[in-house]
């Protein structure tokens, strides 16, 4: 799920544990607590529905964020006003970072010699920065993960389901 619910789910559980033995000292009859213990069922349900609710939300401002990202290069490439640059800017910066990334790949693993041990650190991390936009445009131009790490929810829910 999202930021949200994790935030959320850890205090409401022990929460209504504790606000459940507090009540059955002061509450005698068996009526009352069947009726307690009904409304209490009833907010958990209630917090469980705001929490999807909540999640839902989220990822439909996620999906929006990337929709009209997408409208946006849409109206770019079919602007007749547009220029070549501003069509191609972002191919041209996708290209030119693959080049340096596999570039920088290939003197470390295979000229390992021709980098200065002094600046060899600096390398690394400016690889590893170049290595996370690297991903980016691969997600950009072959799909996001996004489907992916719902299969890895369901696959995780189902699996913690089979255990209890």
């Amino acid at each position: 799920m999202g930021f949200l619910q994790n935030l959320f789910s850890g205090g409401a559980g022990t929460l209504v544990d504790s606000v459940g033995k507090v009540l059955d000292n002061v509450i005698t009859t068996k009526e009352e607590k069947m009726s307690l213990d009904n409304e209490i069922r009833k907010s958990e349900m209630q917090y469980q529905l705001d929490m999807q609710k909540l999640s839902n939300e989220e990822q439909q401002m996620i999906l929006g964020d990337i929709n009209s990202a997408r409208q946006r290069e849409v109206q770019v490439q079919t602007s007749e006003y547009a220029t070549q640059l501003a069509k191609n800017v972002a191919p041209y910066l996708a290209l030119g970072t693959t080049f340096i990334t596999l570039t920088l790949f290939f003197v470390l693993i295979f000229r390992p010699g021709n980098v200065p041990q002094e600046s060899k650190e600096i390398i690394l991390y400016i690889l590893g920065v170049l290595s996370a936009v690297l991903t980016q445009i691969y997600s950009y131009y072959f799909g996001s993960s996004a489907g992916s790490a719902a299969k890895s929810h369901t696959l995780a829910s189902q699996m913690k389901k089979e255990t209890t």
